[in-house]
Order: structure tokens, then sequence, then C-alpha cells
């Protein structure tokens, strides 16, 4: 197998992507995805107060200050048809405690 003679994307610079927080302090954690840069999508969740991180972090002083970008960690990738499905797996399989009040489409073969 040949190596590439690309350098790696930074992390931050990675789009397509399913992602997971987990707070340093309690272990809550969600996993969501984005088309767009990660380390824009990381910084939303930090200062966006609609954010599920954003709120768990506001709710406990010690969460907020074990927090920080080091949280976030890039899970899956995919392209722009396959990502919402993976992140959705993803959230079946991981069961985060800050996506339970987020829909998502049930993919279970229930017969």
């Amino acid at each position: 197998m040949l190596n590439s003679v690309k350098d790696p994307v930074p992390k931050e610079l990675r789009s397509h992507v399913v992602y997971k927080f987990t707070c340093a302090r309690c272990n809550a954690c969600y996993v969501g995805e984005t088309r767009r840069h990660f380390g824009i999508r990381v910084h939303e969740h930090l200062r966006d107060k609609s954010s599920h991180i954003f709120k768990h972090l506001a709710q406990s002083e010690e969460c907020r200050e074990a927090c920080s970008s080091e949280c976030f960690e890039i899970i899956d990738q995919g392209n722009s048809f396959t990502i919402k499905l993976k992140e959705t797996m993803h959230i079946k399989w991981v069961k985060p405690i800050l996506n339970l009040q987020i829909m998502h489409v049930d993919l279970s073969l229930e017969i």
C-alpha cells in the first residue's frame, strides 16, 4: 500500500463528520453531525445558547470548568448522502443522554 503524499487534513477543518461530545466531568454525551468544518461546529456548541451542549454546561459550573473543545471527537465520516444516516446509527448505539430531547428516525426493523 502506498502512503498518501497529501498532508492530513487537521480535524478542525474536516467536514461531513459525525462527532461526539463527552463531558469531562460527568460523562454526559451528545452525538451530532456537520457538513461544515468541525471546528466551527464545536465553537457553535460552546457559544450558542440553543445548543444542548451549551445548556448542559450552563447548568453546572463544574462541568463548564472541566470542558473544552478537547471534549469533542470525530467518530465517523461520510458524504452528503450518508452522514445523517450514520449520525442516526451512532445515536442508536451510544444512546447519548444529551440527545434525548431530539427526535430521530427509528431504524430498527422490528416485525
